[in-house]
């Protein structure tokens, strides 16, 4: 049934014909086909895929939660859950309808940001960072540099730490199993960080490992004491590297 809405333009439908109200204009249209007939062949199989690619990028962010919080913003999980999808098309010997990621090639996730307005590559600038994984054992190695020269600071952020998130999934069904925390903490932007090496031993077998690097800005206030500075619209973060274990 139509109606005449408050600026006289009829909404609904009248038989076949559906009325929308889109700019201040009256729009007609036939109405949708709703027979409920079934997605056939290659139709069905893509959404298969694409519903399966939700189902990963769902449980591979609650194992960057404890990380992220929600420190992102709005279209980060479309984005994320695109990469999956494209990783998961990159295998070329499965039919559609049973694509899988770690079949794929999960390292398209690599550069993923948490917030595109704020990347983390326009914030930290760590020049040979290295990340190496020989069998289960995972070893991350920052070199010397200088907190004024190779971090970019907001101009109320008076200390700074720099995080490494480590996440293990199950390769089959993307479940979180385990996560490590290295960070190094930037107590004045003058100072200079020698080099330093993190590792992470005993990695679970058959295990998809995201490593995820953030920088925490904080504040000092007379008051307050030191207040982190990240938000929601500000939390430089990126998807760094994606290994199979």
């Amino acid at each position: 049934m139509a109606q005449l809405d408050s600026k006289s333009g009829l909404k609904g439908n009248i038989g076949d014909l559906v009325f929308r109200n889109v700019n201040g204009k009256t729009i007609v249209q036939s109405r949708p086909d709703t027979s409920g007939k079934a997605r056939k062949g290659r139709g069905k199989q893509t959404a298969t895929d694409f519903g399966r690619a939700s189902q990963i990028t769902s449980s591979l962010f609650r194992g960057l939660r404890p990380f992220l919080s929600t420190l992102y913003d709005s279209q980060f999980f479309n984005r994320f859950r695109k990469g999956v999808y494209q990783g998961m098309k990159m295998n070329d010997t499965l039919p559609q309808g049973s694509l899988d990621l770690w079949q794929g090639e999960p390292s398209v996730l690599e550069g993923l940001e948490a917030d595109r307005n704020n990347e983390y590559a326009q914030y930290v600038q760590i020049p040979r960072l290295q990340m190496n994984l020989n069998e289960r054992t995972l070893e991350i190695e920052i070199p010397e540099f200088k907190a004024s020269t190779h971090l970019f600071w907001p101009a109320n952020a008076a200390e700074a730490e720099l995080c490494y998130w480590v996440c293990a999934y199950d390769a089959k069904t993307y479940q979180f199993l385990r996560h490590e925390l290295f960070s190094i903490p930037i107590h004045h932007k003058t100072v200079t960080l020698g080099a330093a090496r993190f590792t992470a031993t005993g990695l679970p077998q058959e295990a998809l490992i995201l490593i995820t690097g953030g920088v925490l800005y904080y504040s000092a206030d007379i008051r307050l004491g030191t207040l982190c500075i990240n938000s929601k619209a500000f939390n430089p973060a990126q998807v760094m590297k994606v290994f199979k274990a």
